[in-house]
């Protein structure tokens, strides 16, 4: 009796660690985040949540205390955009937040697969120029089946769902009972994946630059993109200052892409050489048309390359693909929101500048996905569960990704909830443009955790971003 049960005693002793590593935070430390005092640390846990075995992931977490003597119980979780914006660097949202940092902590959680959360880039690619789809596919099939083994990662659980499984261990480390989400872009759709899981330990909601969990984005996303655009255009029309400078800016953007189309060109771009086809012209347009300061510069800029050739007044917003990290790869092969099927592109997106764009990306990732191993992504993630919830949805009214018809109808599954749009806005939305207005509606929005009575009506004076008309 007494062998079995020092047998007893030892097997429990080489259980036990495994049963609650996972769960152990380590001691925050001070640390400075965003140029903020703050305290990091980490929480280890299970890249396979459901066995509890295998590879172990910190989950790296900064918390920038409330300067409050007698702070709110309730901390505003940021959830970052992306997917793959690491929400220990999302300065610009921290700052957003400083605001309100007197009543609430504020707590970063890197998502996993991001920042120091065992972020993993995906290796770059051969150039496969000249091949033919079935060339091509196998030349995919053969790369991305040697590559798999060197990540370090397991691709089929670094998707949304179970990233906030995480967060909420990370609530259930720190000693939060009730948190406040807020979400900016892919955060959104994050945010809407917690709050489906873990319902009940949300108080309020902030959905920034997002869509209803069930809008296929990436498929409306030409469509979209020509409406933002055409609204840009249009006002220029009716801005007597910019129609003077720039009457035929319509026109002026057409041939453009007429013109790259049958002889794309090579310019000068981060010390090298890109040859710039009307395709990538057209990513680069619907990059600067997300925030309103550069879409006001866009009639001069097209003007100057249609007029001058000159190509250099385009800025710094990318031409290329909107995530180099695996975890993106994940979840955009996976979860319904981030559909993008060709099909459903070329129907959806006909007539608009951005097609061929789009087409090119939802042919990558039919591909891609094809061969990449299938996610951890739970039934129905897409289905929008009715939720009492407080939620204050902003949606900018000239986004190209999010325009607020990707939200309507968010009354009928959130019943205490308050869409608003900003008028002249697109996808990047912030303090400085918008003066303090999003900080006024949201300070009060957390405070209350109710739609009722918010001071909107800075909404109304909202100016347009006055065009660059410098030739």
């Amino acid at each position: 009796m007494k062998s079995k049960m020092i047998f007893v005693v030892a097997l429990l002793l080489v259980l036990l660690p495994s049963c609650v590593k996972s769960n152990q935070l380590q001691a925050l430390t001070p640390c400075t985040i965003a140029g903020q005092s703050a305290q990091c640390g980490s929480l280890p846990v299970y890249e396979n949540r459901d066995t509890h075995t295998g590879r172990m992931i910190n989950l790296k977490i900064a918390v920038i205390k409330s300067t409050s003597p007698e702070p709110a119980k309730d901390p505003v979780f940021l959830l970052s955009g992306g997917p793959g914006i690491p929400a220990t660097t999302d300065t610009g949202n921290i700052q957003l937040f400083l605001y309100i940092q007197k009543d609430r902590d504020l707590v970063l959680v890197d998502q996993r697969g991001t920042g120091g959360s065992n972020q993993v880039a995906g290796p770059t690619t051969p150039d496969w120029s000249g091949l033919s789809p079935s060339e091509l596919e196998k030349a995919y099939a053969d790369w991305i089946k040697a590559q798999l083994p060197k990540l370090d990662m397991d691709m089929r659980y670094y998707t949304t769902s179970i990233a906030m499984d995480d967060l909420d261990e990370v609530r259930q480390a720190l000693g939060y009972e009730k948190i406040n989400l807020f979400g900016g872009s892919y955060g959104t759709t994050a945010a809407q994946y917690y709050l489906r899981q873990h319902e009940g330990h949300v108080r309020s909601v902030v959905l920034l630059s997002g869509s209803l969990g069930n809008i296929p984005i990436w498929e409306r996303q030409a469509a979209n993109a020509q409406q933002a655009l055409d609204a840009t255009f249009s006002r220029c029309e009716s801005d007597p200052a910019c129609h003077s400078a720039f009457p035929n800016v319509r026109t002026e953007f057409a041939r453009l892409l007429e013109r790259l189309d049958k002889n794309p060109i090579v310019i000068e771009w981060e010390g090298g050489t890109l040859t710039l086809t009307r395709d990538l012209l057209a990513a680069k347009v619907e990059d600067m048309t997300r925030d309103a300061n550069r879409a006001a510069a866009l009639p001069r800029l097209i003007h100057r390359a249609y007029a001058l050739d000159d190509w250099k007044t385009f800025g710094d917003a990318s031409w290329g693909d909107w995530t180099s990290l695996m975890m993106g790869y994940s979840i955009q092969c996976n979860e319904k929101w981030a559909a993008f099927s060709p099909e459903e592109v070329s129907r959806l997106g006909q007539g608009s500048y951005l097609l061929g764009w789009n087409l090119f990306r939802a042919t990558k990732y039919a591909l891609v996905c094809k061969y990449l191993p299938k996610g951890i992504a739970p039934e129905g993630d897409s289905d929008q569960p009715v939720s009492q919830v407080p939620v204050l949805l902003f949606n900018g009214e000239l986004d190209p990704l999010d325009p607020p018809a990707n939200v309507a109808g968010s009354q009928k599954t959130w019943p205490n909830s308050l869409a608003l749009t900003l008028s002249g806005r697109g996808h990047s939305i912030s303090d400085y443009t918008t003066g303090d207005c999003i900080l006024q509606i949201t300070s009060k929005f957390i405070e209350a955790a109710a739609v009722r009575n918010l001071p909107t009506e800075c909404l109304q004076d909202l100016k347009p971003i006055p065009f660059d008309t410098n030739k």
